[in-house]
């Protein structure tokens, strides 16, 4: 919204009334840098949008800086300047008082803007899901009209094209556990119990959430990014122009296609991490490949590969929910879609991690 670059500050993405409480935020941030500065230049070339409010708050954020100071404005198109130096003559000519921001109270004001930005952004997560889950219902009824195409293209893009890189991480991470917990067991002779530890905590848990932590960082990435950048040329608005549902045509396809892959990623990572297991078991613990799967069935029941494979089409629609989400929030240019993809990736990860956690505790207290 707005920085500091040396003695320029730069204003960027809309300055509006709906993006009241963010300017707010990032104004009161750089208060104390502002009323360090002198001669500045105001650095509008990034502002997409600017109305009465963003005017008001510009001037706002302007107040700190000392009386003596020059202001150059640059970069403003004509009618974004002319407006906010309208406004600005208005307030000195009314002698209306906009006080700087008070950064005696600055901490106070921070804890409660933030609070009130966070119920602001539940809420309108919670719409998006409610707008996804009604054309989902919709199109339960007339799946002639998903997009089949984008379905399976994004089959091949979230799914098959991934492999390579599940597949190596969970190869690693099985032999990374059976050779951490091997030592220990091998100290009281009981070398064979790795295949119970690695199989159990591979199929539980190990294996759905390194991957969908995986996808998260891939593929939700690139669902914040490309949406963020169809924001930003004004793709999506022209979709909505001509008629088609912006959520029909980039979320849909993605969430089935996610839905469908994630469940056959955890098998195949689960393979690769118990092949993992059983290569460093065979060199380090003289486990042999065969006694090794012979002893599988003893070690595990299908309910621990299914308790696996349940959490995976969850992890998938809050990986896909979280990532379009943040794309369609993208103002401005690209710093923003950097932003939201960022916000993206550390969300879907964190829900992923309390959505294992909770399933955790729910197929203990169902007994599987």
């Amino acid at each position: 919204m707005i920085t500091i670059d040396n003695n320029t500050i730069i204003i960027d993405g809309q300055w509006t009334l709906s993006n009241l409480r963010e300017i707010q935020l990032a104004s009161d941030k750089i208060q104390p840098q502002i009323a360090a500065l002198k001669d500045v230049t105001i650095d509008g070339s990034k502002l997409s949008q600017i109305d009465t409010t963003g005017c008001q708050e510009l001037y706002i954020a302007l107040k700190s800086l000392p009386k003596e100071s020059k202001i150059d404005y640059q970069g403003f198109e004509k009618k974004q300047l002319d407006l906010y130096l309208y406004i600005k003559s208005r307030i000195e000519d009314a002698g209306i008082q906009l006080a700087a921001p008070d950064n005696r109270n600055s901490f106070t004001k921070r804890v409660g803007m933030f609070t009130i930005y966070l119920l602001d952004e539940i809420q309108k997560f919670i719409e998006f899901i409610g707008e996804i889950s009604v054309i989902a219902t919709q199109r339960a009824f007339t799946p002639w009209k998903i997009r089949w195409s984008a379905f399976w293209a994004n089959i091949q893009s979230a799914g098959v094209m991934a492999l390579p890189i599940i597949g190596l991480l969970n190869f690693l991470i099985g032999a990374v556990i059976s050779y951490q917990a091997g030592s220990l067991l091998q100290m009281f002779g009981a070398s064979i119990y790795i295949v119970d530890f690695s199989t159990v905590a591979i199929l539980r848990v190990l294996g759905p959430l390194l991957t969908a932590i995986i996808i998260a960082g891939r593929t939700g990435a690139a669902y914040a990014a490309q949406i963020g950048t169809m924001v930003v040329n004004e793709e999506v608005d022209a979709l909505e122009t001509i008629g088609i549902n912006r959520y029909d045509q980039l979320v849909l396809p993605k969430m089935y296609a996610l839905a469908v892959s994630l469940p056959l990623l955890t098998l195949f990572a689960d393979m690769m991490a118990i092949f993992g297991s059983m290569c460093l078991a065979a060199i380090y613990l003289d486990i042999s490949f065969g006694e090794f799967i012979t002893t599988i069935p003893n070690a595990v029941t299908w309910r621990s590969l299914l308790v696996g494979i349940i959490q995976a089409p969850v992890f998938a629609i809050v990986i896909t929910l979280v990532g379009c989400y943040q794309g369609f929030q993208v103002q401005g240019g690209a710093d923003s879609v950097g932003q939201q993809t960022t916000k993206a990736v550390v969300q879907s990860i964190f829900y992923v991690i309390v959505i294992v956690a909770l399933f955790s505790i729910l197929m203990r207290n169902v007994g599987l």
